[in-house]
């Protein structure tokens, strides 16, 4: 009986050692992850504080550093924590204002200041409630939650590639620059794309930072490698206990945001992780605030848009299900926002308007201007029909229960 009990006793000792052990080994990883952003020299001359950089060696920056670039053929990367860039152009000079990151990556935040010359960001993460990534030029605020973009002082252009800037004009403005929807600093006005890019575009470095945005793109996949199996671990979790307790909740959405944000970058051409990709955005819409539900949407809206871009259909089910299940988010959008001007296969299309035929928003303006796309416009006029009728019955339901109080 006694040997019982010590064995018992020494089994209770061991557990306590694991525990506490886990908890340092956790503290002590979480202190040392690497959330350092670097600037590297890939070619001719660059300065870091007035100290010439070293080709192709990181060098750390903190708070208030500048770099500059020197001749006409120089370049430089600012490598952010994430594996984000912005690569500065020949006689460009920056300043960083700010660089935070918490732990579990709920909160990021990023400033910097181009001073002069051009610089082309591809931003991978996707910033949440309390995060954001800015860049001012001119006394103006770029505003990004994930965004591949370029501003040029010296062509005076600011070009966004993928998604979309908020601009902050020097007299308080807010502008939406659209991707391939070239923005004028000098008056603040839009550029015709044709005038853009027969006399402002810089296509030399347009060029280039497309062809280092592909090898980005390998160099973030070798390194998603690694942490795939407990991603794929996380979308194997019951939520039902988390959604009752908000400590559980919040905790559990932390950490599918933190393993989130490695699968941000992946596009709708990479089925398998882009499948793996929906599972974890699901579940984060599950545990979200409504704050941040209405950014996934976003963010899952780009990843539609993505889809008929490439035409890559293999997860079509999967991202439709998704936005039906959240409908009551979609209040301010337009399918013809994302089909029109497009070729979308008639299987495609079918899928598409059987899944939101009762989603009269979808259908709700800009009605005249989608005659010209690849949706027939009798189909769309007997589904808005639909939705009319779907939405007096909910209406005529809810007039109903209140005269009968």
């Amino acid at each position: 009986m006694l040997k019982i009990k010590n064995k018992f006793i020494i089994f209770i000792i061991l557990i306590i050692l694991w525990i506490v052990i886990s908890i340092f080994v956790s503290a002590y990883l979480d202190k040392n992850k690497n959330f350092d952003s670097y600037v590297v020299l890939v070619s001719w001359d660059a300065e870091l504080n007035k100290n010439p950089l070293v080709l192709k060696q990181k060098s750390k920056l903190t708070i208030w550093d500048n770099v500059k670039t020197i001749w006409n053929e120089s370049l430089a990367v600012l490598e952010w924590w994430d594996g984000s860039v912005t690569r500065l152009g020949w006689n460009t000079s920056v300043e960083i204002s700010e660089l935070n990151v918490s732990n579990d990556l709920s909160k990021i935040n990023i400033k910097f200041s181009l001073l002069s010359g051009k610089s082309w960001t591809n931003l991978v993460s996707f910033f949440w409630e309390w995060s954001y990534f800015k860049e001012y030029f001119r006394d103006s605020e770029a505003a990004v939650r994930w965004t591949v973009f370029n501003v040029d002082l010296d062509n005076d252009y600011m070009y966004v590639t993928d998604h979309k800037v908020d601009l902050t004009t020097n007299s308080w403005d807010i502008i939406t620059v659209n991707e391939q929807n070239p923005l004028d600093l000098k008056t603040f006005t839009f550029i015709d794309l044709e005038e853009f890019i027969q006399r402002f575009k810089d296509k030399t470095f347009e060029q280039m930072n497309i062809q280092l945005d592909n090898e980005l793109l390998v160099i973030l996949r070798k390194r998603l490698a690694s942490d795939l199996a407990n991603i794929k671990k996380l979308n194997e979790i019951d939520l039902n206990d988390a959604l009752w307790d908000e400590v559980k909740k919040t905790e559990l959405y932390n950490k599918m945001l933190s393993d989130y944000q490695k699968l941000n970058f992946i596009k709708p051409d990479d089925a398998e992780l882009f499948k793996i990709k929906l599972e974890l955005k699901d579940k984060l819409l599950q545990l979200s605030t409504p704050e941040n539900k209405n950014k996934l949407i976003n963010s899952t809206l780009n990843d539609f848009k993505e889809m008929i871009d490439s035409k890559k259909y293999e997860n079509i089910d999967q991202l439709l299900q998704i936005l039906s299940t959240n409908k009551a988010s979609l209040i301010n959008f337009n399918l013809n926002d994302y089909i029109k001007d497009r070729v979308v296969p008639e299987e495609i299309k079918a899928k598409i308007t059987s899944k939101f035929a009762d989603l009269k928003v979808f259908f709700q303006s800009s009605f005249d201007t989608i005659k010209n796309s690849n949706v027939g416009i009798d189909d769309i006029k007997d589904l808005q029909q639909k939705a009319d009728t779907k939405v007096k019955g909910i209406l005529d339901g809810i007039s109903n229960k209140i005269i009968n109080k």
